[in-house]
């Protein structure tokens, strides 16, 4: 009887701790904005299956690798695992000899047969939805003149694929066709299935050229211009910040229809960058990906940032993957991502900067009553920053989530000491005070247990010795 009134009282402080989550209502409001991607290349991510293992050749970085539809579905937990909500593939369509990258198509209406059956590919979509996931397809353009009747055979492998279930289409190299025709393909697309995603991404594109795309249908646009500001301005230490924050202010109303990211297939590996500038890529990450997270756009992972692979050129940059590796970057993915799934205003909220200077970055995600403050230190010194509650309301506290800090208001003031190469996400909140409640509870528990102790040391001396 006593252990059930300890194991009682000791549950209910579960109930009395002050939670610090979102409303269910609010999680449960799913949009593409809420969504976090992990894209990979098939070939170099998971060999599932053997018996189309023909052409492998692990010790030749060209060749294929051994990749398919079975191995992504084997690893469709560990990705869940890390919080992830959408899983984006690359080409997986029938290829000319070697291209297993995807980029030599052949056909849009085959998958490539080193990656598996369409019968396998569709068990692939059953199974990332049963996980409540979505997932998007990957499709290359090739030129016109490289493939008869491009126009047509896209329109039509658009409308074949997506019978499958697929829930997005991201299409890569769009500068090959016309504006023109991308206006009549997305709106022939979306009469068929009107919430199907339809992204976008070119090589090389500036502000002005991701509006043209908008103005055509897209619903989103890979931002490549951020992209490059996130790698000039995080990759090396002690440089200022404010130019990728100015874009961000600059295209507030834009900032839902666009994907960040650090890198991908087109582009060399984040973690080289940073080793080539003295940057320490694991907290190097960790900063990055801090940003990311926190940032009003949609976040895109490249497969294998879990294990700071690196690498310049292809293929150099799309390696095997490795799941043996450490887990300290994939635990950190996995609670980024389980704060931004339950805080709203990281999604839906307004961004503003607080703090700036040489690396040092503090700045305020808002939603309705749902304050964040995210302080990121990518400077060579610790740092002491002041905040007023001219930037923040005054009499509350902030909670961090990442390593549990915590600031109070103390004469209208919050003092943030934020360390060298570290981050913070703080959640604010009424200030707590003693919970009187529960260290009467503890009393208890104690004052039970002494009791407990007392009485079987009173019934062990009072037993008769036979």
């Amino acid at each position: 009887m006593l252990k059930k009134i300890m194991i009682t009282i000791l549950f209910s402080q579960l109930f009395l701790s002050v939670t610090i989550t979102a409303s269910a209502e609010e999680i449960n409001e799913q949009n593409w904005q809420n969504e976090l991607i992990y894209s990979l290349m098939v070939d170099r991510f998971s060999d599932g299956d053997v018996d189309n293992d023909y052409e492998v050749n692990v010790q030749e970085p060209l060749h294929y690798q051994g990749g398919d539809f079975q191995g992504i579905i084997d690893q469709l937990d560990y990705i869940q695992e890390m919080n992830f909500t959408v899983v984006q593939l690359s080409s997986v369509f029938a290829n000319e000899e070697g291209g297993f990258h995807g980029e030599w198509i052949k056909d849009y209406t085959k998958p490539e047969p080193h990656f598996g059956t369409m019968e396998e590919f569709k068990q692939l979509v059953e199974e990332v939805h049963d996980r409540k996931m979505k997932i998007i397809l990957e499709i290359p353009v090739m030129s016109p003149e490289e493939y008869p009747n491009l126009e047509e055979s896209l329109l039509s492998a658009a409308f074949y694929w997506i019978d499958t279930g697929i829930d997005g289409l991201q299409f890569n190299h769009i500068g090959e066709l016309t504006p023109t025709y991308w206006e009549h393909f997305i709106s022939e697309i979306k009469k068929a299935k009107k919430d199907v995603f339809i992204s976008g991404f070119e090589e090389e594109l500036d502000q002005s050229d991701l509006e043209a795309y908008d103005q055509l249908g897209f619903d989103a646009m890979v931002n490549v211009p951020v992209n490059q500001l996130l790698r000039a301005e995080l990759s090396e230490r002690n440089q200022s910040v404010q130019p990728l924050f100015n874009i961000w202010e600059e295209n507030e109303e834009k900032l839902a229809n666009r994907i960040s990211f650090f890198d991908n297939q087109y582009t060399p590996r984040y973690t080289g960058e940073m080793s080539e500038k003295g940057t320490y890529p694991i907290t190097g990450w960790k900063q990055a990906l801090t940003l990311l997270y926190t940032q009003p756009e949609i976040p895109m992972i490249y497969y294998g940032t879990e294990t700071a692979v690196d690498g310049k050129d292809l293929p150099d940059n799309i390696p095997l993957m490795n799941f043996r590796a450490d887990k300290e970057l994939s635990d950190y993915i996995s609670k980024l991502g389980q704060i931004r799934k339950e805080q709203p205003a990281l999604t839906k909220g307004t961004i503003e900067v607080l703090y700036e200077k040489d690396g040092m970055v503090v700045y305020k995600r808002q939603y309705k009553s749902d304050t964040l403050v995210i302080a990121i230190n990518n400077t060579t010194k610790d740092q002491s920053i002041h905040l007023t509650k001219d930037q923040l309301e005054d009499e509350k506290e902030l909670r961090g989530l990442l390593n549990t800090d915590l600031v109070r208001s103390t004469d209208g003031e919050y003092h943030l000491v934020i360390d060298r190469d570290q981050a913070e996400i703080y959640k604010m909140m009424e200030k707590s005070g003693y919970n009187i409640l529960f260290i009467f509870s503890i009393f208890i528990v104690f004052a039970l247990f002494g009791t407990f102790m007392y009485i079987a040391w009173r019934r062990g001396k009072n037993r008769p010795i036979e």
